[in-house]
């Protein structure tokens, strides 16, 4: 009679004893290296908890590890301790409020994770001993692979700021198209406008996915765009050029007997009149053109200031930030979707939407997208910006003083493109080993 049974086929294991998993082999072969870093134990703590919430691990798990940490002594996390703790698992229950289904799977969980390195007993338990002696091994939760989860740790902390400052960037742009959306719903009486748009403000702080708050955003620029004033047409306005203001008439010279007299004023002696050839009245004409300097619009001085004419297609832009491509609705954008596409990234890189606000009423909206596309692209060349909102202010205040010229960057990454675009070839066959400089914002 064939058996029918598959006892043979399951590995007979003790009970109680602890299943490894490849990961939680790796993470106690890890612990033979160097670790990368030796942080303390309260920077360990502050950025456990300051993680984001799109971090693999659940709230029971995060909780654990939290109190973990937390009875550790400060003394042990140096570099030639070990941060170690042991606990029985009533204890456990105790700190975090966990059932022991709910306990077990959350240490599963951090030893998967490589958070943390089981270190049973003979038998598979943890015994009384929390600190071995000599010839004797400890028993317990071993948190030193946290030192070797340090750089991921730090890489992820930082995901989550930045998600942080876009969400905050989005739903601060929202409120300002909330606000001239009322007023001009209120003018037009459409209440169904001001109402949708309401809801939307509503919406807005029940969510932080950068995804459903960016379709929030084209809802309130689509609401906007339906109630915004139309405005008149080009043949009623006046004509208020540079050149209508600030020509002058050209004027025939004047004789002898009509021309400019020029009085000297002397107390003792009467007034004494000089007559200005007609000829000479041509050069001071002449002069005084020369002086007048033609007024130009904010936006042009300033684009000329900081910018010099740069002749930037969107697709140099797309080329040397390539974060744009994602943001932007089209392959080859115009300059009201590039700039829309840099407002978006500027959230992304830390900048507050204030902020975004100030440059494009100081410097122009386009001049302000140019400004954030350098600044993300040092970026991803590897430059640390520690302070990116208030480093755009900074880049502001400069070209309103006239002292930031872009085109000097933007030149710079145009040589390093054509550069990396020659080394191709080169780099194929192996030959190259030479890496793009980062450039600095001049």
């Amino acid at each position: 009679m064939p058996q029918t049974h598959t006892d043979d086929l399951c590995p007979i294991r003790r009970r109680g004893k602890r299943t490894l998993t490849p990961a939680m082999l790796k993470a106690r072969d890890e612990l033979l290296g160097l670790p990368p870093d030796y942080p303390d134990k309260y920077a360990v703590l502050n950025t456990i908890r300051a993680l984001p919430r799109s971090f693999p691990l659940t709230r029971s798990a995060r909780g654990l590890l939290e109190r973990m940490i937390e009875k550790t002594r400060p003394e042990s996390w140096e570099m030639l301790s070990t941060p170690f703790i042991y606990a029985h698992n009533a204890t456990l229950m105790s700190w975090t409020g966990l059932s022991l289904t709910a306990l077990r799977r959350a240490v599963r969980e951090l030893a998967e994770a490589g958070m943390i390195v089981p270190c049973d007993g003979r038998n598979g338990q943890r015994g009384r001993r929390w600190q071995g002696q000599e010839g004797m091994s400890q028993v317990g939760f071993s948190l030193a692979s946290l030192r070797y989860r340090w750089p991921d740790l730090q890489a992820q902390l930082e995901i989550g700021r930045r998600q942080r400052a876009e969400v905050a960037f989005l739903r601060e742009a929202i409120a300002d198209l909330n606000e001239q959306v009322r007023v001009a719903a209120e003018l037009r009486g459409d209440g169904a406008t001001a109402l949708e748009a309401a809801r939307i403000m509503r919406l807005r702080r029940g969510t932080d996915l950068i995804d459903t708050l960016v379709s929030y955003h084209d809802t309130m620029k689509a609401l906007w765009a339906r109630v915004k004033p139309v405005e008149k047409p080009a043949e009623n306005r006046v004509d208020r050029s540079p050149d209508s203001v600030w020509c002058t008439p050209e004027m025939a010279p004047m004789d002898a007997q009509s021309g400019t007299h020029y009085t000297e004023r002397n107390n003792k002696k009467p007034k004494e009149v000089v007559v200005v050839a007609p000829e000479r009245r041509n050069r001071i004409e002449t002069t005084r053109r020369a002086g007048q300097v033609s007024q130009r619009e904010p936006s042009e001085g300033l684009e000329a200031s900081i910018l010099r004419g740069f002749p930037g297609t969107s697709t140099f832009f797309l080329t040397v930030c390539p974060a744009l491509r994602d943001l932007c609705g089209s392959a080859s954008p115009d300059r009201a979707q590039l700039t829309d596409a840099a407002e978006l990234l500027s959230g992304q890189i830390g900048i507050g939407y204030q902020s975004w606000k100030t440059g494009c009423i100081a410097l122009g909206r386009f001049e302000a997208a140019v400004a954030v596309i350098v600044m993300a692209t040092r970026k991803d060349q590897g430059e640390q910006i520690r302070h990116p909102d208030a480093y755009f202010r900074a880049l502001v205040e400069r070209g309103v003083r006239g002292t930031l010229h872009l085109d000097r960057s933007l030149y710079a990454l145009k040589d390093i493109l054509a550069q990396d675009v020659s080394q191709i070839p080169e780099r194929a066959t192996g030959r190259v080993k030479t890496a793009s400089q980062p450039v600095r914002i001049q």
